[in-house]
């Protein structure tokens, strides 16, 4: 192609015909225009083909992360609802009149279980890899909006359970220097030593020590549970917008 246009500048030269090649000069001109502005629009749909095939694994990406979200939530919820319930469970039983120390002792002894299970671990590395790329703004406004709020109460949520389990920890510690929980790191509740120290325990005391316990967490437990629970709501919304956008289109 070049140089069949070299051909016919050189004959329109040699014919000394300055009109028809200047003629030809700014067509010639308006050819290769034409073909780079062709060539940019060209290369301009790839890359916005590239960017949508990117933007479409980086959805799907996050409605897994959701997805699994939602079912780890549920699990942790259930978990906490049913430990909340039998924590509410010894706080009744402590709170009848008739409550003896042999009734403290058994809770405290063999039924209290000390560990907890308020903490979660979110699904976030899609959203974490955006952020920490700059790739966030591939997605669209009202998705960007949304994840950013859930990172929030992600944030929100895993620092209000550092703060109350910290709390909790320092409590069980305190209770332990005193009587030992029926807990993996502790001595067997049916041991001798564990005999010998339950039997000298104090009415009073022992109450006071296990209300301190139980009350931190139920606080625990229920901040977790107000947490997770708008986390949850929050997320599905997320999962239903993503749904419907797609039965849209």
């Amino acid at each position: 192609m070049i140089k069949l246009f070299r051909n016919i500048r050189k004959k329109l030269v040699a014919e000394g015909k300055t009109t028809n090649y200047l003629k030809y000069a700014i067509g010639e001109i308006f050819l290769v225009v034409i073909g780079i502005l062709i060539a940019l629009q060209v290369n301009n749909w790839n890359e916005i083909r590239k960017q949508n095939i990117q933007k479409d694994l980086i959805v799907q990406s996050l409605i897994r992360d959701l997805k699994m979200d939602t079912m780890m939530i549920d699990q942790t919820l259930n978990i906490l609802k049913q430990d909340t319930t039998q924590v509410f469970g010894f706080i009744k039983q402590m709170s009848n009149d008739h409550i003896t120390i042999d009734t403290l002792i058994n809770i405290a002894r063999f039924k209290f279980d000390p560990k907890v299970h308020v903490a979660v671990s979110f699904n976030n590395n899609t959203l974490k890899s955006l952020l920490s790329t700059g790739n966030l703004n591939i997605l669209d406004k009202w998705l960007q909006d949304e994840i950013l709020q859930l990172d929030v109460m992600h944030e929100d949520n895993i620092s209000r359970t550092q703060l109350n389990l910290g709390t909790y920890v320092d409590q069980v510690i305190s209770f332990e220097r005193k009587y030992p929980l029926g807990d993996y790191g502790n001595i067997s509740p049916h041991s001798k030593l564990a005999e010998a120290i339950w039997e000298k325990a104090q009415f009073e005391e022992l109450g006071t020590y296990l209300n301190g316990l139980l009350a931190i967490r139920n606080v625990t437990n229920i901040y977790a549970i107000g947490q997770l629970n708008g986390i949850q709501e929050k997320t599905k919304e997320i999962l239903l917008q993503f749904s419907d956008k797609q039965s849209k289109q």
